[in-house]
């Protein structure tokens, strides 16, 4: 299990373990790790798990989310980080991500603004292993998109050109749709109740998706299709 040290004013303040799917970082007193500092927005951060990886994301906050000393807007958590976040600095403890990059991992990165991939060798070996690999399979080339067919949004069209998009509501219901070299993946990550492939819930782990495949999240239905 992954693990968060916080330390202020260079003091340890504590040790939270990263234990759900959604972990939230902010002021209010509902989040996961609550910092109470000034600087630090309500609802600063969130750190989503996907399959073996932990993924961090800013929520548009008012003073930013650093790693590792440079600016991110999401960024895939390495055992060691070191997140900042208004002069409080916390750091992400895995094994699990210290025992080598995985596939997603790699095609996250990928998917990221060029000033937010740190060239280092570690990471131009990554992309090596991910371009190499996704030369295999010709599902890359097809674009997803899903179409609302139930909803607010019925009859609108979000093309999956990103390689994590999430739908749902926060706080209520949340699955993340991610797109790998072989296909399109869907997995819950919000709510006591998963959201719903084919009728079906989609459990905790990733589910494959096929073109016509019906997905239900927080009252919202959409197909999902192949370009």
């Amino acid at each position: 299990m992954a693990k968060l040290i916080l330390t202020v004013n260079g003091e340890v303040a504590g040790t939270h373990f990263i234990d759900g799917q959604r972990f939230t970082i902010g002021s209010v007193a509902d989040s996961s790790l609550q910092l109470p500092y000034p600087g630090v927005s309500r609802m600063h951060a969130v750190i989503f798990t996907v399959g073996n990886d932990d993924i961090l994301e800013d929520l548009d906050s008012t003073n930013g989310t650093l790693v590792n000393g440079s600016k991110v807007s999401r960024h895939i958590l390495q055992h060691d980080d070191v997140i900042e976040i208004a002069g409080c600095q916390i750091r992400y403890r895995s094994q699990k991500a210290a025992s080598g990059p995985s596939l997603d991992r790699t095609m996250v990165i990928k998917g990221l603004a060029p000033e937010l991939a740190e060239k280092s060798p570690a990471l131009a070996s990554l992309e090596r292993v991910g371009a190499r690999r996704a030369g295999q399979s010709r599902e890359a080339s097809r674009l997803g998109l899903v179409r609302f067919i139930k909803g607010p949004q019925a009859g609108q069209e979000i093309e999956l050109a990103r390689v994590l998009r999430t739908f749902g509501k926060p706080g209520e219901q949340v699955a993340v749709i991610n797109r790998r070299p072989h296909g399109y993946f869907i997995t819950h990550v919000e709510g006591r109740k998963p959201a719903l492939l084919n009728g079906k819930p989609i459990g905790e782990e990733p589910r494959p998706l096929a073109p016509d495949d019906v997905i239900s999240v927080a009252g919202d239905e959409l197909l999902f299709l192949l370009g």
